[in-house]
């Protein structure tokens, strides 16, 4: 019987309950999709940086990490790179060698990273050769060696393809190696600051240029079944790589880490917000109707109706209304995310900075069904503390007073 008076007593004044729910259901669509966004934007990123910079686990011998030393290198790569492609968690793993050199081209110099790899294992790791926008990968053979470079780079130093680069750097017996390198081609991602500072040639190639042993790299990068799980197949390759350091992308790159740790902690106080300035919203409407009818709960005090009771009905006229708006803004929200689910949202306007930090300039929205629950719980919640002042209001009147009120 409360329930249904409760539900009545919600569309009384109905042009004041339709605005609090229009309030609700757009306060709540507006929460949902950019929790959804920005969530979008996060995982886009993340697929990103395991896909084209990091891969979800690097392996280095002890100390390369902290100077990238050359010396510091581990041998018989190939030999751990059979290993760990036998784990099933494994989807494959590929040799890198590493080099910080001193590049001169026809209208200007520069540095950066100079990557080699072992083209088709690079591959199945990283998807860098699906982002070449001119010329080829590394496979064009020519009289000097390819190089690739990023998109950025080319137009601070003006190559283009067949542009020659030469490389300065000193290899392993401490004497300066200088080598030319024709430009391949050209590549770009998300990431402008990885696409200036990162070169890449053939493994052989740099291998020649530092003298290094056969078989040696500085990096061994991996590629696993589920990102989100490299820190449970780390102690297994660790296992297999003795003292070498095994690190997942998280620990390679605490920005990331901070970024995928906290990005929850963020949209929930995003979504607070916007409950909390609801709730004030709640609590006027529920005052008023409750001020409205001070002659008729009084009337339901005189006939014997206890405090419990009406304390019961007011907050079930707080969570109805509450539920009905949190109902359609969810749904709404839901909707309209599911469809930019599959229809990227163009933000290209934006694209100098987003990209400047690895962002992409189209993002699809990303919906948690934990997200939708929670959301779903904090509405409940705050319909519940919103009709806590105007029920103590109600429990405090006189009956005899409240019936003579006009």
């Amino acid at each position: 019987m409360i329930w249904s008076i409760a539900w009545r007593n919600v569309w009384r004044n109905k042009v004041r309950s339709i605005v609090m729910i229009v309030a609700i259901a757009l306060g709540l669509f507006a929460g949902v999709f950019t929790m959804a966004f920005m969530q979008g934007a996060v995982d886009a990123r993340i697929e990103s940086a395991t896909k084209s910079e990091l891969a979800h686990l690097q392996i280095h011998a002890p100390h390369f990490s902290e100077n990238n030393e050359s010396s510091f290198y581990i041998s018989n790569a190939d030999k751990l790179v059979n290993k760990i492609e036998s784990l099933d968690s494994v989807k494959a793993a590929s040799p890198r060698l590493i080099a910080e050199p001193f590049i001169t081209a026809a209208h200007g110099t520069g540095g950066g990273k100079l990557v080699g790899v072992d083209i088709e294992k690079e591959k199945n790791v990283t998807d860098i050769w699906e982002h070449v926008i001119d010329g080829t990968y590394l496979e064009k053979t020519s009289r000097m060696p390819p190089i690739l470079v990023g998109e950025k780079l080319a137009k601070k130093l003006k190559l283009k393809i067949g542009s020659k680069m030469n490389v300065q750097m000193v290899d392993l017996n401490g004497d300066l190696s200088a080598k030319g390198y024709r430009v391949s081609g050209i590549y770009k991602t998300t990431n402008t600051t990885f696409d200036e500072t990162n070169l890449f040639v053939r493994l052989q190639d740099l291998q020649i240029q530092l003298s290094i042993e056969n078989n040696a790299a500085h990096e061994i990068a991996i590629l696993i079944d589920k990102g989100d799980e490299a820190s449970l197949v780390k102690p297994s390759i660790q296992n297999i790589v003795g003292e070498n350091n095994v690190q997942t992308w998280k620990e390679i790159s605490p920005e990331m880490s901070l970024l995928t740790d906290s990005m929850d902690q963020y949209m929930y106080i995003f979504i607070l917000i916007i409950l909390l300035g609801l709730c004030f919203g709640i609590i006027n409407t529920m005052l008023m109707a409750v001020l409205e009818r001070v002659k008729e709960i009084g009337m339901l005090m005189a006939v014997g109706m206890n405090k419990r009771r009406i304390f019961r009905m007011i907050i079930l006229e707080s969570v109805m209304l509450t539920l009905t708006g949190g109902f359609f803004g969810i749904l709404i929200g839901g909707g309209i995310t599911k469809f930019f689910e599959t229809t990227p949202i163009d933000v290209s306007m934006f694209s100098q900075g987003l990209e400047k930090y690895g962002f992409a300039s189209q993002i699809y929205t990303s919906l948690r069904s934990e997200t939708l629950i929670t959301i779903t719980i904090l509405v409940i919640i705050t319909g519940l503390i919103s009709a806590i002042y105007p029920a103590k209001k109600a429990l405090k009147l006189n009956p005899a007073e409240a019936t003579r009120t006009d």
